[in-house]
């Protein structure tokens, strides 16, 4: 523990007088009875406003309406799961993405059917083709797929 009373520098450290000390514990005293009335009249003044049985209140019903959201919630994915619903939508996406992916592959095979047969028009369809792979699903929906496609098994 430090000793307060050890000078660590060149300046001396002031050891207070019986009176010095005597007022301070007087002045101490005389501060915690001010402060102690204050606390008192306050908490008068609350009870007697309504204020703390009203946050009561409040807190209590803030509590309620916590407790019926989450049971609300709780039924609601219980039901989603019962219905299977999570599991339909995942593999709606799942289809949905394999019909993108086969529909890039017919692009692709038209683009290069295309280009044999029309040599000039093959800069307008690979402009296209950057269009479309510029507009790829995103990596998320992807990484969605993955997640669903474990979930499912």
């Amino acid at each position: 523990m430090k000793d307060f009373n050890q000078n660590k520098s060149s300046q001396e450290v002031h050891r207070w007088t019986i009176d010095e000390t005597v007022g301070a514990i007087q002045s101490v005293s005389k501060n915690i009875r001010e402060y102690s009335f204050r606390m008192r009249t306050n908490m008068k003044t609350l009870r007697e406003s309504g204020a703390i049985p009203e946050m009561a209140d409040a807190i209590r019903e803030a509590s309620f309406a916590v407790r019926d959201t989450v049971n609300e919630i709780n039924e609601t994915t219980k039901e989603l799961q019962k219905k299977g619903a999570i599991t339909e939508t995942a593999r709606a996406i799942e289809n949905t993405v394999k019909s993108v992916e086969d529909s890039a592959v017919t692009v692709k095979e038209i683009v290069a059917d295309a280009g044999k047969s029309l040599p000039h028009s093959t800069k307008v369809l690979h402009d296209g083709i950057d269009i479309v792979k510029a507009t790829r699903i995103p990596d998320k929906v992807k990484n969605f797929k993955k997640l669903v496609s474990h979930e499912i098994q």
